[in-house]
């Protein structure tokens, strides 16, 4: 490419930078034997007044004069290898700065500032976004001009300010009210959205009008509630009436995972629950304003449109087909999720860039050769614009046809973009593009940045770019070494497109599946391990037979030819569901388990550097991506046990089975799949140890402190006969409860301790304070009794912190000014807890305060 003004005088001050570098004046004298000049080629160096400098020679100790010329040749050399270094330093970053890389980085400040905000443990104050923007803005104008360099800094601190200002202000201003404990209530709202589910039950979400029994001063302006079946002939916009039991929405269910309530306040739903009965329509008011109005029809054609589709095509691929179409997935069966994400075909379902891309080509191509076929039109118009045009309004029929979700908006961003460039005569496909779109995103939805959608989209279709360039770069270069190369035709023709088809998909397919998947396995804690070659199966499908015929169906609708249109496509996504559940039963479960934080940083710092830069500065990038794989490997510090946010749930995380692999020793016999689900993916732990029945666990349990570190020990493994070397592997045990409490010991060799959850007063008292290292009193109201370095956690702590996580600490005692003996319980340092929620409370977790259990009160009956 043609470069500017500037590149030439960047790199003309770098040369001049290097020729005042003092030195011989023929550089290839450093490289001559003993380092010499040649006295003809080097004329001698004189100074400013024109004289010849002075030379002082001094021998060395033994008279060697050839290794004195031999070391001032190393130093010579040495010292112009590093400005040469520094000189081509200087022309990379130059080339990069003509390649347009420092704009890419503007949606990476801003990502950047948005997380930094997001993941704060206090809420700022308002007033010092706007004092430290206004500050680094200032630095900048001044010194924009006298120091580059601090320039660029400050340039780069104001975007990252800019970035967490723009995410408090839309925290501010979504100010979703959020339910803080649960409550009953006879609840009456008009229906926004209807959601039919596989089991048969339906969620509504509603805008709530009216409470009575109690009426509620504080209550959600939207909610999700579910019945257990739909209410016949009931359409969005239609007003609905029942008893309901209103929830709270919940936190992670271990620190660290995926927060509930934060997605839930930004989604504008402040709360959810179920109907006890079936609800009855009653009359409400209409929603004010046209775009009330011409929301409902949408959802109501939308919802019309989805029964049309499964009734053309029965079983689990008509859902299926209606999903992409229309966008409603909560139909399709648990089963048919697990083989798509197990198999790596989870992504067809949201519908996003994938899905846009594909009706936007299909409109462009078909357009196009339809054009291409007119004769002197085709030649006297820009007929690739009017095929943009008309596919930017197929894309933004289908923005609303699947829901307008946040995915789906994003990836219609992307797009227009694009198609935009089009119109612009510019390159459709280019990182700038998709900065232009990041940029617009992040501005109207900065809390959707952390969340694994924007994540492994925007990750994929950063890879997908970057892999375009360098392919195109590559081909162009080997074009001008070899010329114009002979086309094949007839079959070796056909052949050779399909061959490069393949390719294409297959490099698409790994590039893409890496860079996604890095965010999957951080989100998800899995992989799909044979995720390549489903896609090699199934894409194909999907490009050119589901989606193609999809946009053809809808179109045949005024026209009553649709039915066989839309069957046609539900046998198309049977073969596709046919080759997920095939993949899925040869596939191991692609258990990862949670990511630390560290790794995901480097991880991510790598891909945009291998991606974003152009000249060699891109491999530097692999330094990030060691540093990830060191982190991967290492893994994070594995817990000891997790409790749920209510107390109910508990599992210490113990080794079992041939291999060690993790397992989970619960409390209940019949946990709560949701929240174990979750535990068994972080952990890596794939089953789970159900409890052991008994009537007195807490005198059943061993001491910890009449326990020494080693020697003979009288627990539940000794009377089962289980040898008892105390430096044996952590094992997952099975608990000992009764109905109020439960005993169990974690941990393992010298650094095995006791816990007991109590779900009833008076089931621990405080003389069990010295049998137990862990106390959970999962009861309210209740207060900590244990004047020791027991670790108490009640319902209180719980309520108001979330979730925890315990691990073997330091000595609590020192940190309170106790005497050092008191620092170590029996050798061991004594257990802390990390929760899931960080105090004060940021305004996502507002509502937790308000609970019963925060404020240390018991339940209503």
């Amino acid at each position: 490419m043609e470069r500017g003004e500037g590149g030439k005088a960047g790199r003309t001050g770098a040369v001049a930078a290097h020729a005042a570098v003092p030195g011989p004046a023929d550089e290839r004298a450093a490289f001559r034997p003993g380092g010499a000049a040649d006295p003809a080629r080097s004329p001698p160096r004189r100074e400013a007044d024109g004289t010849q400098p002075a030379t002082v020679i001094v021998e060395p100790a033994g008279g060697d004069r050839q290794g004195r010329g031999a070391g001032i040749g190393r130093g010579l050399a040495g010292r112009l290898s590093i400005e040469a270094g520094r000189a081509r330093f200087a022309r990379a970053l130059v080339d990069e700065a003509e390649f347009g890389t420092p704009f890419l980085l503007i949606p990476v400040l801003l990502i950047a500032g948005c997380t930094v905000y997001f993941a704060l443990p206090v809420e700022p104050a308002r007033h010092s976004m706007i004092l430290g923007l206004a500050v680094l803005a200032a630095g900048w104008l001044a010194a924009r001009y006298r120091a580059p360099l601090l320039a660029r800094a400050l340039l780069a601190g104001t975007l990252l300010v800019a970035g967490m200002g723009l995410a408090q202000w839309h925290t501010v201003a979504r100010n979703t009210q959020m339910l803080g404990s649960e409550v009953t209530t006879s609840l009456t709202g008009r229906v926004v959205r209807i959601e039919h589910r596989a089991n048969g039950s339906v969620r509504y979400t509603l805008d709530v009008l009216a409470t009575e029994r109690p009426r509620l001063y504080y209550v959600p302006d939207r909610l999700r509630v579910t019945a257990r079946k739909p209410v016949p002939d009931l359409r969005v916009g239609d007003g609905l009436t029942g008893r309901a039991r209103l929830l709270p929405h919940s936190g992670p269910a271990r620190p660290g995972g995926y927060d509930f309530a934060f997605h839930g306040y930004f989604a504008g739903h402040g709360a959810n629950g179920f109907f006890y009965g079936p609800p009855d329509m009653v009359a409400v008011p209409p929603r004010p304003g046209l775009m009330g109005t011409l929301d409902n029809s949408l959802q109501n054609g939308r919802l019309w449109l989805a029964e049309r589709i499964k009734a053309a095509a029965p079983g689990n691929a008509g859902i299926v087909s209606s999903a992409l179409v229309t966008g409603h997935k909560t139909a399709i069966p648990e089963p048919v999720n697990e083989a798509l994400r197990v198999s790596g075909l989870a992504h067809i379902l949201s519908i996003s860039g994938l899905h846009m891309a594909l009706v936007a080509g299909t409109v462009m191509v078909v357009l196009r050769a339809g054009l291409a076929t007119a004769g002197s039109f085709a030649s006297s118009h820009a007929v690739k614009k009017y095929a943009a045009v008309t596919a930017f309004a197929a894309i933004f029929v289908y923005l609303f046809l699947a829901g307008a979700s946040v995915a789906t908006q994003r990836s219609f961003i992307m797009l227009a973009v694009m198609l935009a460039a089009l119109l612009a005569d510019r390159a459709a496909i280019s990182k700038r593009n998709l900065a232009i779109a990041a940029v617009i995103v992040i501005a109207l939805a900065p809390a959707a940045v952390i969340g694994p959608s924007f994540h492994m989209s925007f990750a994929a279709t950063l890879a997908l770019i970057a892999l375009y360039d360098i392919w195109n770069r590559a081909r162009a270069a080997r074009m001008r070494r070899k010329g114009a190369m002979v086309r094949p035709t007839g079959a070796l023709a056909v052949a050779g497109g399909a061959g490069r088809f393949f390719a294409a998909l297959a490099a698409t397919s790994i590039v893409a599946g890496l860079a996604s998947g890095l965010y999957a396995a951080y989100h998800f804690q899995r992989v799909a391990v044979l995720g390549l070659f489903t896609n090699l199966g199934a894409m194909p499908i999907v490009s050119l037979v589901t989606m193609p015929i999809a946009i053809v169906a809808t179109l045949a609708i005024p026209f009553g030819l649709d039915g066989h249109l839309y069957w046609a496509m539900a046998q198309s996504a049977g073969w596709i569901l046919a080759i997920a559940e095939w993949i899925t039963a040869h596939s191991p479960s692609g258990m990862v388990g949670a990511m630390t934080e560290g790794a995901m940083i480097a991880a991510t710092v790598a891909l945009i550097w291998l991606c974003v830069c152009r000249t060699w500065l891109r491999w530097l990038g692999l330094a990030p991506a060691a540093l990830a794989v060191v982190a991967l490997t290492a893994g994070p510090q594995r817990p000891l046990a997790v409790i749920s946010e209510d107390g109910r749930q508990f599992a210490a995380i113990g080794a079992s089975g041939p291999q060690g692999q993790p397992m989970l020793a619960v409390n209940r016999g019949r946990p709560s799949a949701f929240i174990v689900e979750q535990w068994q993916m972080a952990y890596a732990a794939p089953g789970i140890v159900k409890p052991e029945r008994h009537d007195d666990p807490v005198g059943a349990a061993p001491s910890a402190t009449a326990r020494a570190p080693t020697g003979p020990r009288t627990d539940p493994q000794r009377e089962r006969g289980d040898d008892d070397p105390v430096s044996r592997v952590d094992t997952a045990r099975p608990m000992t409860c009764s109905k109020t409490v439960c005993t169990t010991t974690i941990g393992s060799g010298d650094r095995r301790y006791v816990a007991a959850i109590a779900t009833e007063p008076d089931a621990v008292a405080p003389g069990h304070c010295a049998r137990f290292d862990l106390i959970v009193l999962a009861y309210a109201p209740a207060t900590p009794f244990c004047a020791d370095d027991t670790l108490v956690i009640t319902a209180q702590d719980l309520a108001l912190k979330g979730s925890a996580e315990i691990f073997p600490g330091r000595s609590r005692g020192a940190a309170h000014g106790r005497a050092e003996h008191t620092a170590l319980r029996n050798g061991r340092p004594p257990l802390v807890a990390r929760h899931a929620v960080s105090l004060p409370l940021r305004p996502w977790h507002d509502h937790r305060q308000y609970s019963r259990a925060a404020r240390n009160l018991a339940p209503y009956d």
